[in-house]
């Protein structure tokens, strides 16, 4: 999607968002059946008066339906409530018999939401990001991507918004924590083949989902 020099306003959002209904989506459905392939487009979301961040699922031109970004970035002195609405829930959808999770930019920060995909059926986390440029932000990127992808033994799949305002570096990491793509900045395109019977080893031999079941309940007040 564009991004304004100035940085978003809500009369921005407000002129430029529409619904999932609307000729934005309906145009990329029509690629997506075209092309028989499944796209996952982030857009900006009209809907009852309200503007959400939404990440769109198509596949083979249905629109599967859309993940509204549930953690807004209110941090570092930005205040991303000011112009969406918070999402409530999470999303799964399958394409090609495996299942996906999708997390939007800053939920990517939140291992308890991913986790609660993982543990619903996601073998997969999507996460299109505009990551904001800045000291040592790249590096944070990286080291979430590859935190969540090993807590989860899931690929997670960061993709970076490539306009200078942001650091780009669209990334797929494996079940394991290591970066199998790395586009780095500037508009590139990449393709990787993801395995699912890499996520099952994974989960073989590093058995992490199933031991949190273990996980304490409480802490011990000393």
């Amino acid at each position: 999607m564009g991004y304004p020099r100035e940085g978003l306003s809500r009369k921005y959002l407000e002129d430029i968002a529409e619904p999932t209904t609307g000729e934005f989506v309906s145009l990329v459905a029509e690629k997506s059946k075209q092309q028989q392939v499944a796209i996952v487009v982030p857009i900006f979301e009209k809907y009852n008066h309200n503007v959400f961040n939404t990440a769109v699922i198509i596949d083979c031109g249905k629109v599967l339906g859309g993940y509204r970004k549930i953690h807004l970035f209110d941090a570092l002195g930005y205040r991303e409530s000011d112009l969406f609405c918070p999402g409530s829930n999470p999303a799964l959808f399958k394409v090609g018999g495996m299942n996906f999770g999708v997390a939007i930019c800053y939920d990517i920060r939140f291992p308890e939401m991913i986790k609660s995909e993982v543990m619903s059926g996601a073998r997969a986390v999507l996460a299109p990001s505009a990551w904001l440029s800045g000291p040592l932000k790249e590096e944070q990127w990286q080291t979430l991507l590859m935190a969540r992808a090993q807590e989860n033994t899931s690929y997670v799949i960061g993709v970076g918004n490539a306009n200078p305002a942001f650091v780009g570096r669209s990334i797929v990491v494996d079940p394991l924590g290591v970066k199998v793509l790395d586009l780095g900045s500037g508009n590139r395109i990449g393709f990787c083949e993801i395995d699912d019977t890499r996520v099952t080893e994974a989960r073989e031999i590093l058995p992490v989902l199933k031991q949190s079941s273990n996980s304490p309940n409480s802490c011990l007040q000393l």
